[in-house]
């Protein structure tokens, strides 16, 4: 028995763990025929990309689909090394030959690491065109990127972002009940809860805004959740930076990393890094900086917020802002006396409004200046001119207890909405909760736990 014979029979007699579900992000997987759009979960190492095929298997076999038409299969596997070219058609062939009923009345594929096939991306071309098959795969970011989807796919794929767990399925991993939405896809809005529980589930959200939500860290000590958590991001610039850009960047990058990661929520200015780089003996001129961002992006380290403007050419001037993919990241490699939790509050405020927006046109959300002299800032904003709903303006605020904050925080979201014409806006808080009769309209403060729980977004 040759080794791809052997490990094709070892996979079909592999049984998927039991997992904690996750959120759908393949809306609609269709069962096997020629020319479906194959499925490709992407994201950042460790986010659960291949627990997420695991769940989706058991799915299918739950729902009486014969386990034989069920193939899991990882390409990462080290007893794969010494064969060359043709890897994948070989293991797929072979999985015909010992179930030849699959390619006649179906099959569902689960690749794993499909990047470490040289001819990936014309293998599952081939497949999907030709076999009666439905494909979900995974890669990595080092070698898979979103941009080499579209142009290598030729509009057959469909990529999907596995983010770390939200807050929804954090309290599910923690077995905590939250009176609220089912991971598995029901919506509904969280009602009236105990003042015991609304402290109850605020604690949650603060141990949130520290573990952040990569499934490995989940139940660590926080000494092991640390230097796991550290372990990620090294490992994002040792190999998905290395591999793309180069050793000889890699202390660059470092440097980059934890630039963003610890300034999450705030803008990023290039040109104001390079300066302090170049300053400590880094050739760090802004467009090496650039690229490097670019790398980080599609390894999705962190993502770039736009300024919201209604031009076809951005301004120039307008900064980005750096949001982190996760603040459980941010935690982990802030000093301790860089530790902002208004940060990484706003952080995990960010990362909620994209997960409830996939789908959606780019740059749906954005953040806002007003044009004023005074150039008052609203973290989000929520909407775009094709739409046929309303704008929404959310501030993110952990704390409006001081006068001072309150009144900035009020006063800026106010103003953009007379400037908008809009007659509500939302703070987002750790725990106030109620509303502001402001000059044209009410603004809603709700507590990150409720906001994060409920479907919020239009």
């Amino acid at each position: 028995m040759n080794i791809i014979e052997s490990l094709v029979k070892e996979s079909l007699e592999f049984e998927p763990p039991e997992v904690k579900p996750r959120s759908e992000v393949i809306r609609d997987l269709p069962i096997p025929r020629p020319f479906n759009v194959y499925h490709i979960i992407v994201g950042m190492r460790r986010s659960g990309k291949t627990f997420y095929l695991f769940q989706k298997m058991r799915q299918l076999i739950g729902s009486g689909v014969d386990r034989s038409r069920v193939l899991y299969f990882n390409f990462s596997d080290d007893r794969l090394k010494p064969l060359s070219s043709g890897l994948g058609a070989a293991v797929i062939e072979e999985y015909y030959r010992q179930v030849p009923s699959a390619r006649e009345d179906g099959a569902y594929l689960f690749l794993d690491e499909v990047q470490e096939l040289d001819d990936w991306q014309s293998l599952l071309q081939r497949v999907s065109e030709h076999e009666k098959a439905t494909m979900v795969v995974t890669g990595s970011s080092s070698r898979l990127t979103s941009e080499e989807i579209a142009t290598q796919s030729r509009g057959r794929s469909h990529s999907h972002v596995m983010l770390p767990l939200s807050f929804l399925e954090y309290c599910s991993f923690a077995g905590e009940g939250v009176l609220a939405r089912d991971v598995a896809g029901e919506e509904k809005a969280v009602g009236a809860v105990s003042p015991r529980d609304a402290t109850r589930l605020s604690g949650l959200f603060s141990s949130y805004l520290d573990e952040g939500g990569f499934p490995g860290v989940q139940g660590c000590v926080p000494e092991d959740r640390i230097e796991l958590l550290q372990g990620y991001v090294r490992d994002v610039v040792a190999r998905d930076m290395a591999e793309r850009s180069g050793r000889s960047d890699i202390s660059l990058a470092n440097q980059l990393a934890l630039f963003a990661l610890r300034d999450t929520g705030c803008e990023l200015s290039l040109n104001g890094l390079s300066e302090q780089l170049s300053d400590l003996g880094y050739q760090a001129y802004w467009k090496k900086l650039n690229d490097l961002s670019h790398l980080f992006e599609q390894a999705y380290l962190y993502r770039l917020l736009p300024e919201f403007t209604m031009r076809l050419k951005p301004s120039t001037t307008a900064q980005q802002k750096v949001y982190a993919i996760d603040p459980g990241l941010v935690f982990a490699v802030s000093r301790a006396s860089q530790q902002d939790v208004g940060k990484r509050f706003e952080t995990a405020v960010y990362l909620e409004i994209v997960r409830q927006l996939a789908g959606r046109r780019i740059e749906t959300v954005s953040s806002y200046t007003a044009p004023t002299a005074k150039r008052e800032k609203v973290d989000f904003l929520v909407g775009d001119a094709l739409s046929r709903e309303p704008y929404e303006l959310v501030q993110a605020c952990v704390d409006m207890s001081a006068p001072k904050a309150r009144s900035r925080e009020l006063g800026s979201l106010g103003l953009a909405m007379r400037e908008l014409g809009l007659d509500r806006g939302t703070v987002v808080t750790l725990a106030e909760e109620g509303t502001e009769r402001v000059e044209g309209g009410t603004i809603d403060i709700v507590p990150a736990w409720r906001w994060a729980l409920s479907t919020h977004l239009n």
